[in-house]
């Protein structure tokens, strides 16, 4: 009888427990499978890039940003009659 009632309260804790954690994770979208995959993994030069950017050269976009925002200040400031 004693095992039967530790088994039945076992059971009940699980239960109640499965509860809770589907009520805490109510409404929210799992994570994407990449970002999952990418939180195990070290990180490296590679894993920093965002993914599909492996191949981009990050270094020369930032400089045409850069050379781009110059040329916008430097045209604000030019004014035509």
């Amino acid at each position: 009888m004693l095992l039967l009632k530790m088994a039945a309260g076992a059971l009940i804790a699980i239960g109640l427990a499965t509860l809770v954690e589907l009520w805490f994770k109510r409404g929210k979208a799992p994570r994407p499978l990449a970002e999952r995959l990418r939180s195990g993994m070290k990180e490296t030069a590679d894993t920093k890039k965002p993914l599909g950017m492996e191949a981009t050269d990050l270094e020369s976009v930032e400089r045409a940003q850069k050379l781009s925002e110059f040329s916008a200040l430097k045209n604000k400031d030019v004014r035509f009659k």
